[in-house]
């Protein structure tokens, strides 16, 4: 019997969701652009659904620099004035768009969105970092208009997937008095997937997975439980940029998804054959 529209909505609503998240390092150049549309078009013939979200910290400090603007960053987060945000909308939409025209040639149905659309992902104003200063002294630096998420209503996230469409979001999120601001695309990813109940949340990176030696590929953590989180960093083990890449791990199991995943995307497939083939590339976190 042929299906009508209302079974395919059906059909669509069943399918597993996955949320992906990219950096645009990941998406340089044509031809990785072009790969990473085809792993998206294997991974929706598999029977998932994916959410794309994605970030391009390099691209705006590259941007901010060719217009003379300086580049401050904060115990690893960028200081965001009104400047800089401009600059990061105008990057992150220039990202957005290319991906999503990838897809499409793949015959995917995509959509574009940044964050705040539709009051999707709200946040509050993140409160000043504490850092030393160079006598030893702690301060107290405003990062600016650096949002920390609060909510995410997942309405419109629902809609695009009934109708198997790809959203592909970047993280300018809203505020409650309409205010943009700049959020980590990792944290945001691991909210979208808290949010969604999603499967399972895949970070890719540009290294093979959290390493206990720095550099030193042999020494990939395969399985973590999110309770290691806060041992491993007080070992000094999660440091620097994997930070907010294993607390948005930890985040999302916490909250329901049923595994996180931390990959190099550089390999051909990688991103299909840990969802779609049972892969053990990288390091996995589960709750516990």
């Amino acid at each position: 019997m042929k299906k009508g529209p209302a079974s395919n909505a059906i059909a669509e609503s069943e399918k597993k969701i996955v949320v992906i998240k990219i950096g645009g390092s990941s998406i340089a150049g044509e031809d990785r652009l072009k790969a990473f549309a085809k792993e998206m078009s294997d991974i929706v013939a598999g029977g998932l659904s994916p959410i794309v979200v994605h970030g391009g910290g390099p691209e705006i400090s590259e941007e901010m620099q060719r217009r003379g603007l300086p580049v401050r960053k904060v115990a690893g987060l960028r200081v965001t004035d009104e400047a800089a945000l401009d600059v990061a909308v105008d990057v992150l939409s220039s990202i957005n768009g290319r991906i999503v025209c990838a897809l499409e040639a793949r015959g995917l149905k995509a959509v574009g969105m940044m964050g705040a659309e539709c009051d999707t992902v709200l946040c509050r104003r993140m409160p000043p970092a504490m850092v030393m200063d160079e006598h030893g002294v702690q301060q107290a630096v405003d990062l600016g208009l650096v949002g920390e998420i609060v909510q995410v209503r997942p309405a419109r996230l629902r809609v695009l997937l009934r109708a198997g469409t790809i959203p592909v979001i970047f993280p300018i999120c809203g505020s409650e008095p309409g205010t943009l601001m700049n959020v980590n695309a990792d944290t945001a990813a691991a909210h979208i997937a808290k949010a969604l109940k999603a499967e399972d949340l895949v970070l890719i990176t540009d290294v093979p997975g959290l390493m206990m030696e720095t550099g030193n590929e042999d020494t990939v953590i395969p399985k973590l439980r999110s309770s290691d989180f806060g041992y491993l960093v007080r070992k000094g083990i999660v440091a620097g940029g994997m930070i907010p890449k294993v607390e948005a791990c930890r985040i999302a199991v916490e909250g329901g998804v049923k595994v996180a995943h931390m990959i190099d995307g550089k390999g051909e497939g990688a991103i299909a054959a840990q969802l779609l083939s049972g892969g053990h590339a990288g390091t996995r976190m589960v709750k516990g």
